[in-house]
């Protein structure tokens, strides 16, 4: 699914920072704006999978499996 925000996001870096466009900046700070208050509005907790502590000697491996949904 395309994210518009994210379009103008871009846009704005090309155009504004790069270009040189003061339209396309402003635009461009307003959008990065939405999308911090959107972050820090966010409840979104973090789930703790695992706690063990380990003992002198002991090593942990962290790994990830592929996602086989195509």
């Amino acid at each position: 699914m395309p994210d518009p925000l994210g379009y103008l996001r871009r846009q704005a870096i090309r155009r504004g920072v790069v270009g040189g466009s003061r339209g396309w900046l402003v635009l461009g700070g307003a959008v990065w704006g939405i999308r911090l208050l959107r972050r820090m509005a966010s409840t979104r907790q973090l789930r703790k999978v695992l706690s063990q502590e380990l003992r002198p000697g002991e090593s942990l491996l962290v790994s990830h499996l592929p996602d086989n949904k195509k």
